[in-house]
């Protein structure tokens, strides 16, 4: 049997988080729950000639109807993994940059089966790839740096 043909693909997306209520001000961070059941961020396909922020902001808006977003300067991550598709390899980059929102509302996708907002530790349980975890690791000490520079 010859090796199944390998295919690359990119995507682009974000850890999205909103602060919590003082005085703690937690962050909570959107996880959306993917068709093979596990949970992830916000992610999708480059489009030809499309820059990072734009897809991130595109795909953003289309899978969480989410608009207003403040990216955090310095922050950008990135992955690879495998999978098949219809008996291909397909290696696949993810890009993610780190988001912050001012609302709670999520219009969640037809591509999604739900989504979760979810501290830190939460974020991490549902988070089933190493990948994933490994880029939540970095966004949370990215955000301890971040605010213990601010006080």
């Amino acid at each position: 049997m010859p090796p199944a043909a390998l295919s690359y693909e990119r995507s682009i997306g974000a850890i999205i988080f909103k602060r919590g209520d003082p005085p703690k001000r937690e962050p909570y961070f959107l996880l959306l729950r993917y068709p093979g059941g596990y949970w992830e961020f916000p992610r999708g396909h480059v489009e030809a000639g499309e820059r990072e922020h734009v897809t991130a902001r595109r795909e953003i808006r289309e899978e969480t109807g989410i608009t207003q977003l403040r990216f955090l300067d310095g922050f950008r991550e990135g992955y690879r993994f495998h999978f098949r598709r219809e008996g291909r390899v397909i290696t696949k980059d993810a890009i993610i940059y780190l988001v912050e929102v001012p609302k709670w509302i999520v219009r969640v996708s037809d591509e999604h089966f739900g989504y979760v907002w979810a501290t830190y530790r939460e974020a991490m349980k549902h988070l089933g790839f190493v990948n994933a975890q490994q880029v939540m690791r970095r966004a949370g000490a990215f955000l301890t740096r971040k605010s213990t520079t601010a006080k």
